[in-house]
C-alpha cells in the first residue's frame, strides 16, 4: 500500500491522548459504609468487569475512527503493473482537437465544447502534484512544456477553433517527442495521454514505423456528433479571366451536400461590391452542384465579397471569399524582328483598353518586361540566349507571349525556346496541305469569340509552314488546324499562356496578316493575356500570390482586415513579388475574410479561405483507432467515446489507480456512531 499525502500519517501521534485518559482513570471515588458487605461486593464485581469491557470498546471505536480519518486525508492506494512507474513523476497529456469539423454538434453543443468541460474534468480531479501537457492542432513549441493545474485550467479555457487539422499519426509522433524535449525519464516517470477528438479520416501512409510509447497510456476519447450531414462551398470561379467594366461576369459555384438526403431549395448568397443577389438551388444527397450567376462590374479598381450557402451545422465551410481586379486597360510588348509587320500594332490600336509598347528585339533589357501582360515576337528570325531566357522566365511567371516567327528562323534557338515553353519545335517548311480546314471550337479561345460552328466560313491559308514536330515534353493543344492535318496556332499553358504560329505573317507567306480571323486570334490573345491574381488563396497551401508593381524590394508588406495586421513571406522574380501563406504552422491566427494588402499605398485585395478538407465528416472507427495506436507501437490504449448516451465527462479515470480514502471515511463514519451507540445505550 502506497499513500498518496503519507505527511498526514503523523496525526498518529495524536491517539496518544484517547489511550492515556483510558489507561489512567483520573476519577475520585467517594466511601460509603453499609451494614452487610456480602451482597455489595457480589453486585460491585459483577459491574467492575462490564465497564471495564465498555471501556475498552469506546476506546477502540475512537481509535479506529481516528485511524480511519487519518488514512482519508492520506488517501492509501495498491498500484497496479503500470502505475509501479510512477515513482517521481506523474504527467498527464491532453490533447484538444480544435479543428473546424469539432464545430459540429453533440447531445450538449459543440463538439469542442464538450470537449474542453471533459479536459478540465480531468484537470480538476488529478492528484496533487500532477503535471499537464495541454496540446493543440497548433502543436507549437511553447505547448510543449509542463503546467500547473491552474495554468492546465486557463490553458483550455482559451482553447479556440484553428484552421490547422492533424492526423492521429501526427498527434502521437507529437506526444512521443514532446516527452523526450521536456526530458522525462521514462524508467521513473508514468505518462497518460488523454486524446479529445472527433477523429476525422484523412490520407496518410500506413507504413509508419514504431514508437518507443511503452510507458505511456492512452485514453482516446471520440466525440461523435448527432448530425453527420454538411453543405458547404467546395470552390468558385469565373468562366474567363477577363474583367472588364460593363462586360458580363460569369460566376461558378460548387456545392456539396455531405448528407444522405436530398436537399431543395438551398440558399445561396453572393454578395460583390454592389452586387447583392440570393437564389435557390437543389443539391443531390451525397452529391455535389454546379451553378452559376451572371453580373456587371460597374468601375475599374478592386472589388470583393463572398459567396455563402445556408446551413446550420459545420459553419467554417459555408461562406467563400473572393477578390479581384477591373483592370483600366492591358499593358502589351511588342517585339520586332527582321521580318516584322505593321498590322499587329494597328490591330492593337483599334481599342483603348490596350496600351501597347513596341521595341526591337534586339535591343531590350529585363526593364521591358515590368508590368506586362503580353508580349508578341513580331517576325524575329534570330532569338539571342539572352532573350530566350526573358520570354521563359516572363511567362513561367504568369505572363502571356504570342511568338511569330520571321521568314527564315533560326530554328536551333526558335526549338530551345519552343522545348521550354512545352510547344512543338519546328521542322522543314512544307508548302501543301497548307489551306486552314478547321477551328477548335470547343477551346474557349474560338468558342468565346465565334458565335457558332459553321463550315461554311471563308478562311485564309498561308503559302508555307514549319512542320511542327512533337517532342517528348510537349504539352499543347491546337487552335487552327491545316489541311495537311499540321497546327497552324497551338499553344501551351505551363505558367502562363504560350502561343505559337507556325508560319510566318510576313506578304510573302500569304495574306493571312490581312484577314479578320488574324485581327481576331490578336484581340483574344490580348484579351486573355490579363495577369489576373487568384480570386483567392487557401490558408497553408502551397499557392504564391503575384503583385504586380514596382520597388517592393525593400517595402514591407501587410496584410489586413481590421481586426488583424500580418506580415506575410515575400519573395521576388523579374520584377515580381510573390506573397506566400504556404507554412501551415506559423499562420494559425489568420482566418478567412478579404484582406487588404499594403505597403505605404494599397496593392490590391487578397481572400483566404479555409481548406475544406475536413468538410466531409468522416471518422475513424474505435477499431481503425486502436489499430493506429497498434501499429505505432502503443500497447496500453482505454477507449472511450461521448455520443449522449454513453459519456465518461467525470467518470475518466486517468490519473491514478484506485484509491480507498472514501471507503476509510465511511468506516470513520461507522465508528464515530457505534461510539455514541456504546455510550447512550450501555448502561452499567
Amino acid at each position: 500500500m502506497k499513500f498518496l499525502y503519507p505527511e498526514f500519517l503523523w496525526a498518529f501521534a495524536v491517539l496518544l491522548i484517547p489511550i492515556l485518559i483510558h489507561l489512567f482513570n483520573f476519577k475520585r471515588y467517594k466511601t460509603h459504609y453499609f451494614s452487610s458487605l456480602q451482597f455489595v461486593k457480589h453486585v460491585d464485581e459483577q459491574t467492575k468487569s462490564t465497564q471495564k469491557l465498555k471501556h475498552l470498546l469506546v476506546l477502540a471505536a475512537r481509535i479506529l475512527a481516528f485511524s480511519c480519518l487519518v488514512f482519508a486525508f492520506a488517501q492509501p492506494y495498491f498500484p497496479n503493473s503500470q502505475a509501479e512507474t510512477l515513482k517521481k513523476e506523474n504527467i498527464v497529456m491532453i490533447y484538444l482537437d480544435n479543428s473546424f469539423s469539432m464545430q459540429a454538434r453533440g447531445v450538449e453543443g459543440a463538439l469542442l465544447s464538450s470537449a474542453k468541460e471533459t479536459a478540465q474534468s480531468i484537470v480538476e480531479k488529478s492528484p496533487k502534484g500532477t503535471q499537464f501537457i495541454v496540446g493543440t492542432n497548433e502543436m507549437s513549441g511553447i505547448e510543449q512544456r509542463r503546467i500547473n493545474r491552474i495554468d492546465a485550467l486557463d490553458k483550455i479555457d482559451k482553447v479556440d477553433y484553428s484552421p490547422l487539422t492533424r492526423t492521429l499519426d501526427e498527434i502521437i509522433e507529437w506526444e512521443q517527442q514532446t516527452i523526450q524535449k521536456i526530458d522525462v525519464d521514462a524508467d521513473k516517470s508514468f505518462v497518460q495521454s488523454v486524446l479529445l477528438s472527433d477523429f476525422q479520416k484523412h490520407d496518410e501512409a500506413t507504413d509508419k514505423e514504431k514508437l518507443k510509447l511503452s510507458h505511456f497510456e492512452f485514453h482516446p476519447v471520440q466525440l461523435i456528433p448527432e448530425e453527420t450531414g454538411n453543405i458547404f462551398i467546395d470552390s468558385v470561379w469565373f468562366s474567363t479571366p477577363i474583367r472588364k467594366v460593363g462586360q458580363k461576369n460569369e460566376l461558378n459555384m460548387r456545392l456539396f451536400n455531405a448528407s444522405d438526403q436530398d436537399l431543395k431549395n438551398v440558399e445561396v448568397t453572393v454578395n460583390i461590391d454592389k452586387f447583392n443577389k440570393s437564389f435557390y438551388t437543389d443539391i443531390p444527397a451525397n452529391g455535389e452542384k454546379e451553378t452559376s450567376l451572371t453580373f456587371s462590374d460597374k468601375s475599374v479598381g478592386w472589388k470583393s465579397g463572398s459567396v455563402t450557402v445556408a446551413d446550420e451545422n459545420v459553419i467554417f465551410d459555408d461562406t467563400y471569399y473572393i477578390s479581384y481586379e477591373v483592370k483600366e486597360h492591358a499593358n502589351v510588348l511588342i517585339l520586332d524582328g527582321e521580318d516584322a509587320i505593321p498590322n499587329v500594332k494597328m490591330v492593337l490600336d483599334l481599342e483603348d483598353y490596350y496600351r501597347v509598347e513596341e521595341n526591337k528585339i534586339s535591343a531590350i533589357t529585363i526593364d521591358n518586361f515590368k508590368n506586362k501582360d503580353l508580349v508578341i515576337v513580331n517576325g524575329a528570325n534570330n532569338i539571342s540566349s539572352g532573350v530566350i531566357n526573358y520570354l521563359t522566365e516572363f511567362n513561367e511567371n504568369g505572363g502571356s507571349l504570342a511568338l511569330f516567327p520571321g521568314m527564315s528562323p533560326e530554328k536551333a534557338a526558335w526549338n530551345q525556346l519552343l522545348a521550354k515553353l512545352k510547344l512543338p519545335v519546328m521542322g522543314a517548311k512544307v508548302s501543301s496541305g497548307t489551306m486552314i480546314k478547321s477551328l477548335n471550337y470547343d477551346d474557349p479561345f474560338i468558342r468565346d469569340v465565334i458565335a457558332s460552328k459553321s463550315d461554311r466560313l471563308n478562311l485564309p491559308s498561308v503559302s508555307s509552314s514549319f512542320q511542327p514536330t512533337v517532342t517528348g515534353g510537349s504539352n499543347y493543344k491546337t487552335l487552327i488546324t491545316m489541311q495537311n492535318g499540321l497546327p497552324l496556332l497551338a499553344y501551351s499553358t505551363p505558367k502562363g499562356t504560350a502561343y505559337m504560329f507556325y508560319s510566318s505573317i510576313h506578304p510573302d507567306f500569304g495574306v493571312f496578316a490581312s484577314d479578320a480571323l488574324f485581327s481576331t486570334c490578336i484581340l483574344r490573345m490580348s484579351e486573355l493575356s490579363q495577369r489576373a491574381q487568384p480570386i483567392a488563396l487557401t490558408i497553408g497551401s502551397e499557392g504564391n500570390y503575384p503583385i504586380y508593381a514596382d520597388n517592393l524590394d525593400e517595402e514591407v508588406i501587410h496584410l489586413s482586415n481590421g481586426k488583424l495586421d500580418f506580415i506575410p513571406q515575400k519573395t521576388s522574380r523579374y520584377g515580381i513579388t510573390y506573397i506566400s501563406l504556404s507554412q501551415f504552422d506559423k499562420y494559425e491566427q489568420l482566418f478567412a475574410g478579404n484582406y487588404s494588402i499594403d505597403a505605404k499605398e494599397k496593392l490590391g485585395t487578397l481572400s483566404l479561405n479555409y481548406d475544406r478538407k475536413e468538410s466531409l465528416l468522416n471518422y475513424l472507427s474505435e477499431d481503425a483507432i486502436k489499430n493506429k495506436f497498434a501499429q505505432r507501437g502503443a500497447e496500453n490504449v482505454s477507449f472511450a467515446a461521448i455520443d449522449g448516451v454513453n459519456s465518461p465527462i467525470g467518470d475518466l479515470s486517468i490519473d491514478k489507480p484506485f484509491s480507498y480514502w472514501k471507503l476509510f471515511l465511511i468506516l470513520t463514519l461507522i465508528f464515530v456512531v457505534t461510539e455514541m451507540l456504546l455510550v447512550r445505550f450501555w448502561k452499567s
